[in-house]
């Protein structure tokens, strides 16, 4: 299943919630993917997040409509597009990631074959029985991991926050309603550390922006 944190660097209370979705990810032997959005409705109050952006801000805006919410807040963890809470309570995260796991899912085989400037992407969906008939939409995030910022000024100053799987960018790769097999490139910036960087695969629900079957892999794993 995915866990999506909605994070920024100019919030004391994020970096607790960081902290804990590493370590999910770390001990998820596969099972958990976790994908850490920096939105940017913090910037300009003494600090900005370098890797924040609008397209984050609005993503939770989204699940902001869906849960019936009217006001964004940070550190916000989403379980599978299908729950919400405050992303550094562990014990409750923890259960809401252990009830998600009991839902049926999709099986999703990934390869990638990196090159300089772009990742070829190899998807392999296979659906169960229950969620065939209905649309999914994949969803391929490239994230990045080991990131390490000195943060000079705001709420977070003078200190220096590590960011684990962060996501860099987002794209829809069509909708599937059957099991089918996928091939995509996904752009890779300059400035993003090839060693740290992954591909993580996911089905979603556009209409309710439920998530059901994920996956990721890393870049430094695949053999060149």
């Amino acid at each position: 299943m995915v866990v999506e944190l909605f994070t920024s660097q100019g919030c004391s209370s994020c970096p607790p919630a960081d902290r804990l979705l590493a370590r999910l990810g770390e001990a998820g032997g596969g099972g958990v993917v976790p994908l850490e959005f920096h939105v940017d409705y913090w910037n300009g109050q003494a600090w900005t997040d370098p890797f924040s952006s609008p397209e984050w801000t609005l993503r939770q805006k989204a699940y902001a409509r869906r849960f019936g919410e009217t006001q964004l807040y940070t550190p916000q963890a989403v379980v599978d597009g299908a729950s919400e809470l405050i992303g550094s309570r562990e014990s409750e995260l923890r259960a809401a990631v252990a009830e998600a796991a009991s839902r049926p899912a999709a099986s999703i085989a990934l390869s990638l074959e990196p090159s300089e400037t772009e990742v070829r992407v190899g998807a392999r969906i296979e659906l169960p029985d229950s969620l065939r008939g209905r649309r999914w939409d994949l969803m391929l995030a490239v994230y990045e991991t080991g990131l390490s910022t000195p943060v000079k000024k705001g709420e977070n100053g003078g200190r220096t926050l590590a960011n684990e799987y962060v996501v860099r960018s987002l794209r829809r790769d069509g909708s599937i309603e059957q099991s089918a097999s996928r091939e995509s490139r996904l752009p890779l910036e300059s400035g993003w550390n090839r060693a740290r960087l992954g591909v993580a695969a996911f089905l979603q629900d556009p209409e309710t922006l439920e998530i059901r079957g994920a996956t990721a892999r890393s870049l430094g794993s695949v053999a060149r």
